[in-house]
């Protein structure tokens, strides 16, 4: 079950609208597991979507169907969570040429898990990456990575497909406190 990817630069209209059905029914359930939000509003995910400086890569599968989307920020002014100025004194040489990118999300249609899909989107996205010599960052949710083991799988994935360094550069971590 394999998918077709494919990189854009802008995604509007109809098609918006199919990822859009796709991103709630895969993010949806982080509203209440992550203490972060990491669902978009509608005209947030819409002004991503039309930002050039945020490429979009889409899996579609063989009907047609969206199936799986990454957001990848090319310029790290576009992710207003970040600090370009971080990164820019961690990675200067690649700062200078550009090439410190972020993946805001990665997503695949939940019946899709658990297929290639996922799968061929990050190896395309990795083939990308690799192609650019990029210090890639992104976040991962506690409930994921816990749950999914994401970090680990994700870095073993990388080590056995590429020369890479993975290490992590910063955690947020939320207290709660409750007066009694």
């Amino acid at each position: 079950m394999g998918s077709e990817v494919a990189f854009e630069a802008t995604v509007t209209g109809e098609v918006a609208d199919r990822f859009w059905e796709l991103y709630l029914e895969a993010f949806g359930p982080l509203r209440t597991r992550a203490a972060a939000r990491h669902v978009l509003h509608r005209e947030e995910f819409d002004e991503e979507m039309a930002d050039r400086r945020v490429t979009k890569l889409l899996a579609h599968d063989e009907r047609g169907e969206a199936v799986g989307l990454t957001t990848l920020a090319t310029d790290l002014a576009a992710v207003p969570w970040v600090s370009p100025e971080f990164f820019a004194a961690r990675y200067p040489e690649q700062a200078a040429r550009g090439a410190v990118w972020y993946i805001g999300f990665t997503l695949a249609h939940p019946s899709r898990r658990s297929t290639r899909t996922f799968m061929d989107m990050i190896d395309a996205l990795v083939a990308h990456l690799a192609e650019h010599r990029v210090v890639c960052a992104y976040d991962i949710s506690r409930f994921n990575d816990d749950s999914l083991r994401f970090a680990d799988n994700l870095r073993r994935h990388l080590e056995r497909t590429q020369d890479v360094t993975v290490e992590p550069v910063d955690q947020q971590t939320y207290y709660a406190t409750t007066f009694h």
